[in-house]
């Protein structure tokens, strides 16, 4: 019988592959901020280590995108897996017991919060919202730096976040504490080299650069996977040299974020969220405001130097090219990250167009890159006639090394207004958004050096969308299957498999978080199995195979340690059979992940990934999560890539094509769209004009599916201008569908407030986790007319071909089961 997975304890050859891969991944995305007075590299001597994060160091967020990996290794470790000696264990001990006093205080409430809740699966996501946050330690002391012995400290600064909570603008969270700034403050007056490592899953208030001088050196570690302590030491120790680049500016403090003041968090209105910077997100906001970020958006140093220089610049139709050399001119080896930003009229200051980085160049070695992108791609949505337009004036193309670095290397020139795409109104406001404009900018002369070309307005033809709702081909196994069953048969296709329910002969991976339904077994329909993403595949670590076949979990799962869950899974646990292992790897987070800039490497963790589902019999993938950082407080800002949708795109697109590179698995990008806020997450509305939806929140999905044809799609929570996402026929019909031609499965969010009759109207084809009221829903609805047989039908084909694709053997076999009556 195949169990999908090892019955040795022993670590298997995947496993150790992909643990070098997020490795290498890791240290190819840390940011080094600042590096003065010779602060980094570190010598593998002695090392002063303290903050909340040195010995508890978080290697991902919290919530469905968690993972139960073998080990995760800590800063400390990592360091002194390096040979490093950690000379402060004094102080590092005195915090484990803080923290163990504190945790179980905090373990108290909330088992007395969720008490009066009775149903122990939903008392897991409430036990999630309320957050702990980790103590800041005691006070350096004098005594503290004497027993060191040593000349350099490292301070590693952690936070921690995850879903159904956003993050605060507070101390102790987006702020330092008054104990953390005062031990920083300590540490530069005391030690000669200070590094201050951030390893939190998002951005932080670094003000205190600005009142303590000494601090030597700054990383952005992020969350680093389980291999994050070994990366870590990997690059203060200068084996590898830091490559990352920043995927989000770095504002001075939080209230340069646009209109950041209203974030529903912190104005106390969770039901409405509006989104009144428009475009101007991110970079957008700063390059098009003149406002200074502390470190702009694709900002990095390097342990070496590079020198860029455009060779060339050519326009062939609608397609630029940009050919740029890059030569290391430093000391040791490493690469660089070269980007093309491109300013259109009327428009943000400047978007990013392309981006390529190089191989790991030794010293005095160059490379030539070549950065290609459609102008056809840099359009802007005009609302007022609801097409993709290039308006008409002057294109001019930057390329440097971050936003604000930057060279003018081309003007294009257009002589007439040109139209891409010509759509028809979707999603729009009920009234319009009062969005913030830049004042008008005058662009600076051009350099005499710069490439001048025209653009034939010829070379773009018109398209125009076809709105006919699409058919949904049948294969002969989908067609002759459908042919059989009842249309209440078919509805029941329409939902999930139902968490809770443990139907003899269905395919369960336990721990998984979702499956296709399991009633229509006998009718010889079985079910695939998803899991949870987008760290790793999130499922139970050590299984038991018992002799009559069932399968209990080993050991208990730490986030099912809460009130009636706990009592549950207790009784759940053990039994004498045959142990079966299945651990996955912790990837570093996407947030840190995109800060490679690297797709490639995007693509061999895709593909590591897509490894591991097919040897867990797992068929789809609840990742890559591709919401925008639209604001820090986010409490699932980890989990998403960037606040820039072609980096977000791109990196999603990269991952999905090597985790399907695998016969039979696939992904889900989510959460589509809009998901940018946890609190009240399943009915704030969030309110935003079509252009912003369109050019940015929408655009990193619409790369994704273009660019590697994911299998799935899941709806998010929320509500899009009023409107549930999920039951919005002109985003999953007419943009999802029509616009971009997406041919996959698209299901819901767990539990969200939808309607399962409008949802399936909408073009959503699988309410998540399923519920018989939602077949009863569905029923009614054909009743009454509401809806046919037809739509019905469509959707339960994209249903049975996701399960007719899965490529594991005892699926196939089960799908060839002969067919009842």
């Amino acid at each position: 019988m195949n169990y999908y997975g090892e019955t040795s304890p022993e670590m298997s050859a995947l496993e150790k592959a992909n643990a070098a891969l997020a490795r290498r991944a890791a240290a190819e995305s840390f940011v080094l901020l600042k590096n003065e007075k010779n602060t980094l590299p570190l010598q593998a001597g002695k090392i002063a280590l303290y903050g909340m994060g040195a010995r508890k160091t978080i290697m991902g967020g919290e919530g469905s995108g968690e993972v139960n990996p073998r080990y995760r290794v800590s800063v400390e470790e990592g360091l002194e897996n390096a040979g490093c000696t950690i000379t402060t264990k004094t102080w590092l001990n005195d915090y484990d017991e803080e923290y163990a006093a504190t945790y179980e205080e905090y373990r108290q409430m909330v088992e007395e919060k969720i008490a009066p809740i009775k149903n122990p699966i939903a008392q897991i996501p409430a036990a999630h919202s309320y957050k702990y946050r980790y103590p800041s330690g005691r006070a350096i002391t004098a005594a503290d730096v004497a027993a060191s012995g040593t000349d350099t400290a490292v301070f590693v600064l952690m936070r921690q976040a995850g879903e159904c909570t956003d993050r605060k603008n507070e101390k102790g969270d987006f702020q330092l504490t008054d104990l953390e700034v005062e031990n920083l403050r300590f540490l530069a007056v005391n030690y000669r080299h200070v590094a201050l490592i951030i390893n939190v899953g998002g951005l932080v208030d670094l003000s205190v650069l600005d009142e303590v001088s000494g601090i030597g050196a700054v990383v952005y570690m992020a969350q680093g996977g389980s291999e994050g302590g070994n990366a870590l030491a990997d690059v203060l120790l200068g084996k590898c040299d830091f490559s990352g680049r920043l995927a989000d500016s770095w504002p001075m403090r939080y209230a340069q974020i646009p209109d950041g003041e209203n974030f529903s968090s912190l104005n106390g209105d969770t039901d409405n969220e509006w989104y009144t910077e428009g475009i101007y997100v991110g970079y957008r906001y700063f390059d098009s405001f003149g406002v200074a970020p502390r470190w702009p958006f694709g900002f990095g140093l390097s342990y070496t130097t590079f020198a860029e220089n455009c060779e060339d610049v050519t326009l062939d139709g609608g397609k630029v090219t940009a050919r740029v050399s890059v030569a290391n001119t430093g000391r040791v080896a490493g690469r660089q990250v070269v980007q093309a930003y491109l300013s259109v009229p009327g428009d943000a200051a400047q978007s990013l167009a392309a981006f390529g980085k190089t191989a790991l160049l030794a010293p005095g070695e160059s490379e030539t890159l070549t950065l290609c992108f459609d102008l056809g791609d840099q359009s802007i949505y005009c609302e007022e006639c609801s097409a993709w337009m290039l308006p008409q004036g002057e294109y001019r193309l930057h390329l440097g090394v971050n936003s604000r670095d930057t060279k003018t290397v081309a003007a294009l020139t257009l002589n007439e207004t040109v139209k891409i795409v010509q759509c028809r109104k979707a999603c729009a406001p009920a009234k319009p958004i009062d969005e913030i404009r830049p004042a008008a900018a005058v662009p600076p002369a051009l350099p005499a050096e710069v490439v001048c070309l025209t653009i034939d307005p010829a070379a773009f033809a018109a398209q125009a969308v076809d709105y006919a709702e699409p058919s949904v081909p049948e294969s002969a196994k989908v067609k002759e299957t459908l042919d059989r069953l009842t249309t209440t048969q078919q509805v029941e296709l329409l939902r999930g498999g139902d968490l809770q329910n443990q139907t003899p002969g269905q395919h369960q991976i336990t721990g998984a978080g979702g499956k296709t339904n399991i009633t229509l077994l006998e009718q010889g329909v079985p079910n695939v199995v998803f899991s949870d993403g987008p760290a790793g595949v999130n499922i139970v670590e050590e299984i038991i195979v018992l002799e009559d076949g069932s399968i209990k979990p080993a050991k208990m799962i730490e986030r099912y340690n809460w009130g009636l869950m706990k009592q549950l899974a207790k009784r759940m646990v053990g039994g004498e059979g045959q142990h079966v292992y299945r651990y996955a790897t912790a990837w570093p987070v996407e947030a840190l992940l995109a800060q490679s800039w690297d797709t490639a490497l995007l693509g061999e963790i895709g593909a590591g990934v897509g490894a591991e589902l097919a040897a867990f019999g797992i068929t789809l993938w609840l990742a890559p999560a591709m919401n925008i950082h639209r604001n820090p407080l986010c409490g699932r800002n980890f989990e998403y890539y960037s606040e820039d949708p072609l980096l977000t795109g791109k990196m999603a697109a990269a991952l999905t094509r090597g985790v399907q590179s695998h016969n039979g698995v696939g992904v889900t990008i989510k959460h589509f769209c809009c998901n940018n806020q946890e609190d009240n997450r399943v009915a704030v509305s969030e309110n935003l004009s079509e252009k912003a939806l369109r050019q940015i929140y929408l655009r990193g999905f619409e790369i994704a599916i273009k660019e590697s044809a994911p299998l799935a799609l899941m709806t998010s929570y929320n509500k899009l201008n009023s409107i549930y996402t999920g039951e919005r026929y002109d985003l999953i019909t007419d943009i999802l569908h029509c616009e971009w031609g997406y041919t996959g499965l698209t299901m819901t969010d767990w539990g969200t407030g939808y309607d399962a009759a409008q949802a399936l109207i909408a073009g959503v084809d699988m309410m998540m986790p399923g519920d018989t009221k939602d077949t009863q829903t569905v029923l009614a609805a054909i009743e009454n007319g509401a809806v046919t047989p037809a739509q019905v039908r469509r959707s339960a084909a994209r249903v049975l071909a996701l399960v007719e694709q899965s490529q594991t053997a005892e699926l196939q076999k089960r799908f060839a089961v002969k067919n009842h009556s």
